[in-house]
Formats: C-alpha cells, structure tokens, sequence
C-alpha cells in the first residue's frame, strides 16, 4: 500500500481521500430505507383510528351518492344534448309568450362536462318596457324545477336614463347525463 500512496502526486491522493469519504457516507444512506413523507410513523394505534375514520367518511359519501342519483335522474335528462337544445327553445318560447314577451336571439352555448353532466347554457335576449309583468314572469318560469332549467345568470340594462325600454341578457342551462356528448367534446 505504500508503493502505491507514494506513487501519487498529492492532486490524487486529495481525490481518493474523497472518494474513500463518499463510500463511507452514501453506502450507509443508500442501503437505509427512506423514511415516511411525514418524517416519522404514525404507532398502530393512531394509524388504525385515522384508517377507520377515512373508511367512516367514504361510507358516508358514498350513502350521499346513493341518496343524490335519483334527484339527479329527475334532475337531468338522459339524451344528448343536440336532441334537446331545440326542446330547450320551445320551452323558452312558451315561457316568453305565456310571460308577454318576445325573445329576439337564443343562442346555444359549449356544453362543458360538470361533475359527470353536461351542463348546456343558452343565451337568451329580449327587449320589453314592462319589467314586473314581463321579465320576472319569465324568469320565474324559466327557474320552474318542472320545467329541468336553470337560470345561471341575468343582465338587465336601459339602453338610456330616459328610455322605458329594459334590455335582458339571462344566460340559462339546463343538464344531462348523456356519454356521448362527453366524448365527443373532450
């Protein structure tokens, strides 16, 4: 061994000093298991309370799913939504003309997949000078739950501070189940 220490300059002895010094600190590391993400164990005690308490939960949510698909099947129809945007428009039509109002634009909207429905939005326009006998009629027929739609949202303006007229912007939706759909977006 000392033929072989003295037959090297100090450059290389300094690096086989640090290579003896890597070996005896990362063998040791490398053959030692990594401890948990936490840093330490949890004793078997407080890991089988915190298992039973997450088995409890998903029991529970699972109980609330079971008790929501039912409400949701009546909620949301079954077919795709190209079949019932024009469905959606009658019914917005009769709502308009049952309230003395008349739509000038609905437009249909992306459909985006919400929670596992589909959830289609419609923009609705229409001008009226009458707000108590023409808008809220309308609005409150359109939130009917009967009738599967709902009102996301509503802008009224006036077009000026002196015109009567009242212009409406209600962007409504209405949900479905449907596969189909879902897969041809995506």
């Amino acid at each position: 061994m000392s033929g072989f220490w003295s037959r090297r300059n100090p450059r290389e002895r300094v690096l086989l000093v640090l290579c003896l010094l890597a070996l005896v600190v990362g063998v040791p590391l490398l053959l030692t298991p990594p401890s948990p993400a936490g840093g330490r164990l949890l004793p078997a005690r407080e890991a089988r309370l915190k298992y039973q308490s997450a088995l409890e939960e998903k029991l529970a949510l699972e109980q609330a799913l079971k008790q929501l698909k039912p409400r949701i099947a009546e909620m949301a129809y079954s077919k795709p939504p190209e079949e019932l945007v024009p469905q959606a428009v009658r019914t917005l039509q009769k709502h308009a003309r049952d309230s003395g109002i008349h739509l000038r634009e609905i437009r249909p909207l992306k459909a985006k997949r919400i929670a596992g429905v589909m959830k289609v939005p419609l923009t609705v326009r229409f001008s009226t000078t009458d707000f108590a006998r023409g808008v809220v009629p309308f609005l409150y027929r359109v939130e009917d739950p009967a009738g599967r739609l709902v009102l996301d949202k509503v802008n009224i303006t006036a077009p000026d501070a002196k015109s009567r007229t009242l212009e409406v912007e209600a962007q409504v939706a209405f949900f479905t189940q449907s596969a189909e759909e879902g897969e041809a977006k995506s």
